[in-house]
């Protein structure tokens, strides 16, 4: 995945005013967690043709213990934004297209009866220029 891609990711969280952060969510000393954040991490599918194309499942992981709304509202903001049809396309900088497209969710169970969490994925699919 490129960091164009990581980059779309990351802004449209900040766009939505959801806390997010790549592979762990760390507190500053002296502040309080969100009430709900979400970290990212991503699959990678090998190539299958020539064309250029990278595909990559980008997983969004969220967690709260408060209220499972906090959760399923955030998966329908996120779900709108990276809608199935039409998704969010962007040409970077470097001349790439990117394409993000809601995929699905899935509640995952914990050990801890109080903290919830929910995945998220996105399909992205990413033609490069070389």
């Amino acid at each position: 995945m490129s960091k164009a891609g990581l980059k779309i990711i990351s802004d449209a969280m900040e766009s939505l005013g959801l806390a997010y952060s790549f592979m762990r969510y760390d507190v500053a000393d002296g502040e309080e967690a969100p009430d709900a954040y979400f970290v990212g991490e991503y699959e990678e599918a090998p190539p299958t043709d020539e064309s250029g194309l990278q595909e990559t499942t980008f997983l969004l992981t969220g967690f709260t213990r408060k209220s499972w709304l906090l959760l399923e509202n955030a998966k329908e903001e996120i779900s709108a934004y990276f809608a199935k049809v039409g998704g969010k396309t962007v040409i970077a900088d470097n001349g790439s297209a990117v394409a993000i497209f809601y995929a699905n969710s899935l509640v995952v169970p914990t050990e801890d009866a109080e903290l919830k969490r929910i995945q998220i994925n996105l399909d992205v699919k990413e033609w490069s220029v070389k």
